[in-house]
Parts: C-alpha cells; sequence; structure tokens
C-alpha cells in the first residue's frame, strides 16, 4: 500500500477535503448501511491517508464492525475489533466522566476552584481575583494554554520525559492573558491538571482512578493506561505516512495522562458509546449525562458548544456529541445523535493524516445513518 509522503499532503488535504464539500450535496443517498460506511471511508484508504481503519456504528441498538486497509504494512491483515489502538485526547472524555461522578459522590465541586486540590507548592494563576475552576479545566476555558510552554514543541512525541515537577514549574510561571470562563481554548495542560487532581482525590494513580470510576462499571476490560503482555500482543502499530512510530502514550507521566493515554479496542469503545447513547438510571448514568450538557458556547468547526469533555453540534436535524483525538501514529474519532440512535467510532493506526480527516469521515456517516 502507498503512503502519501508529508510533503505533499497539505496540498491533498486542502484538494481533497474541497472535493468532499462540493460534492456532499450532490452524491446519492446510500441504501444501505455497508454503502454508507463504504462512502466515507473508502477515498481516505484509496489516498494514501490512513494505513487501517476500523469502524464501528450502533444504528437503532444493532452494532455493526467494518475495518479497512491494513493493521501493518504488507500483511494484508486487517485491524479487528479486538485490536489495541491509542485513543489519544478522547481520554478526555474519560477524565470529565470521572469528574462529573465525583461530583454527583459528593467528593467535590464543579465550581471549586482547582487551587483547593493541588499541592501548596503550586501557585495557580488567576486574573482580576477569578480563580480557574474544575468545570473550567473540563470545558476548555481556563485560559491555560494547548501546550505548556516548557515543552519540547519539536519533538516527535512532545510527551518523552515531562514531568509533575515541570507542570507544576510552567503552572507557577504562567500569567493569565483573559479571565477564566470567557473563552474557549483548546487545553492539554488544562485536562492534564485535571486527571492529577482526581488522581489525587482519588488517592490512586490516573489508571485506577479511571478503572474504578468509569471502566470496571462499564464493563470495558481492555481500557487500559498500561501497556500489558495482553494488551501488546493485540496492539496495532501506529504509523507517521509509511514510517512506523513508538507510542506517545507509555511516555505520558500521571501529571498529562487525563489528556491522552488511553489505550483501547473496538469492542470497548462500543460499549462506551452505547453507555453515552443510552445513559442508565444510576449516578454514573446521571454523571454520563451531564457531561453532554452545554457549559459554554462555542462556535468553531463542527462545534456551536462545548460539554465537560464532549464537543457539541447542531445541523441537518442532528443533534450530535462527538470527539477525537490524535497522537503520534494514531488517530481517532466518537459520535453519536441519540434523537436518531445512531453513533460511531473511527480508530485509526496514521497520524500523518490530520484530526479534521476522520471527523470529517465521522459526521459523514452520522449524516448518512440518518437517512437509513
Amino acid at each position: 500500500m502507498k503512503i502519501v509522503s508529508s510533503k505533499y499532503l497539505k496540498i491533498l488535504i486542502m484538494i481533497f477535503t474541497g472535493l468532499l464539500s462540493s460534492c456532499e450535496d450532490k452524491a446519492p443517498a446510500p441504501e444501505t448501511i455497508n454503502t454508507a460506511i463504504d462512502n466515507a471511508v473508502y477515498p481516505y484508504i484509496a489516498m494514501g491517508a490512513n494505513v487501517g481503519i476500523i469502524v464501528g456504528i450502533i444504528k437503532d441498538g444493532s452494532k455493526s464492525v467494518y475495518s479497512y486497509g491494513e493493521k501493518e504494512l504488507g500483511t494484508d491483515q486487517k485491524i479487528t475489533s479486538k485490536s489495541v489502538l491509542e485513543l489519544a485526547s478522547i481520554t478526555k472524555t474519560f477524565t470529565a466522566l470521572a469528574l462529573a461522578d465525583m461530583h454527583f459522590r459528593e467528593n467535590l465541586n464543579l465550581d471549586d476552584p482547582i487551587e483547593k486540590y493541588l499541592p501548596a507548592r503550586v501557585k495557580v494563576p488567576s486574573f482580576n481575583g477569578k480563580k480557574i475552576t474544575l468545570r473550567q479545566l473540563a470545558n476548555h476555558t481556563s485560559g491555560l494554554p494547548r501546550t505548556p510552554e516548557n515543552m519540547d514543541k519539536e519533538a516527535f512525541n512532545p510527551y518523552i520525559g515531562y514531568s509533575e515537577e515541570k507542570m507544576y514549574e510552567f503552572i507557577n510561571g504562567y500569567t493569565l492573558k483573559r479571565e477564566p470562563g470567557t473563552q474557549y481554548e483548546y487545553s492539554n495542560v488544562g485536562y492534564g491538571l485535571l486527571g492529577q487532581i482526581l488522581s489525587i482525590l482519588n488517592k490512586t494513580d490516573y489508571e485506577d482512578m479511571i478503572a474504578s470510576r468509569v471502566t470496571v462499571p462499564l464493563g470495558m476490560k481492555h481500557t487500559t493506561v498500561s501497556f500489558s503482555s495482553e494488551q501488546l500482543q493485540n496492539l496495532v502499530p501506529g504509523y507517521y505516512g509509511n514510517r512506523k512510530v513508538d507510542s506517545w502514550a507509555k511516555y505520558m507521566e500521571n501529571i498529562l495522562q487525563g489528556t491522552g493515554s488511553l489505550i483501547s479496542n473496538l469492542d470497548d469503545m462500543l460499549i462506551y458509546l452505547d453507555a453515552n447513547m443510552n445513559p442508565q438510571n444510576n449516578l454514573l448514568g446521571q454523571a454520563i449525562s451531564l457531561t453532554h450538557k452545554p457549559t459554554f458556547e462555542y462556535s468553531g468547526d463542527h462545534q456551536d458548544g462545548i460539554g465537560l469533555g464532549w464537543s457539541l453540534f447542531s445541523a441537518d436535524n442532528q443533534n450530535i456529541t462527538w470527539k477525537n483525538g490524535g497522537n503520534g501514529g494514531y488517530t481517532s474519532f466518537i459520535g453519536f445523535d441519540k434523537s436518531s440512535k445512531t453513533g460511531v467510532v473511527i480508530l485509526t493506526n496514521s497520524s500523518l493524516n490530520p484530526d479534521p480527516f476522520q471527523t470529517q469521515m465521522g459526521f459523514e456517516i452520522l449524516k448518512a445513518l440518518q437517512s437509513l
């Protein structure tokens, strides 16, 4: 399989995305779910933007799985529903859910200032007396930047060696540019801190906190931070173009794990998708529903609001709740529309293609499924 080099990909992105947009309204409506998925996915495989893609959907309560490309170049082997890939920033929805769960169990309040839970040596910045809250970490309105300024942004994997002390050093020296809660700015810093705070409150590390609050109650046995021998056996290698690359997630220390450290398989992610589409009548179900409620209005690409960890978007008679992600070697998407009872998960082992590719793919599938 030929993979497009990074030299030409930006040009192809602009051309290809433009063609998809211009053809969207002209394309005939698919007659079957298989056709809908094929139409959305095949173009990305054909142009060499992805090595392998696996798609899981839920439509009217029924689950289906579709696999394209290869899990490893030259093998002709497909990614399966038991193959393990990195979730990247979809991890943030798990972190937000743990936050909401602790809120309902009265371990904390969403509007507590974060300085209440961090060590005394950490001097959290404020603006005109306004302090950063847990809610603002979860909806990206804290005023903290996307990445810490003392992180090596030129490194392919900037997370290697980035420690708790480095994060606290950055926070101690950072000056907010505006009042918290007034503007959306996507922040990995914020979610790193949020995962750290929840770990401190749970008196465990991030992995055990997420297990006790989310994955174990939901029956997700293959969603972890640790790369166990079983996980490694099923791990699909990540690619940057046609170059196999090492994992980013396994080098994330606890201070950053809340932002993008989870690995999982499609079987587990369909459990997670179903749990979000159909929250149960218990405390965890209430917490799930809370993460979907609007907390801040924001107009962006496929966004008109933000919940807790989830992006919100209304268009074409759909109210879509979604999240995407991208680490070195992997990209991902999860999205659903409760009213039409449709949902999709997309996992890929390719990171040369940008986040918008699998996001565009996800929205095309959701739109097509609505008409079937």
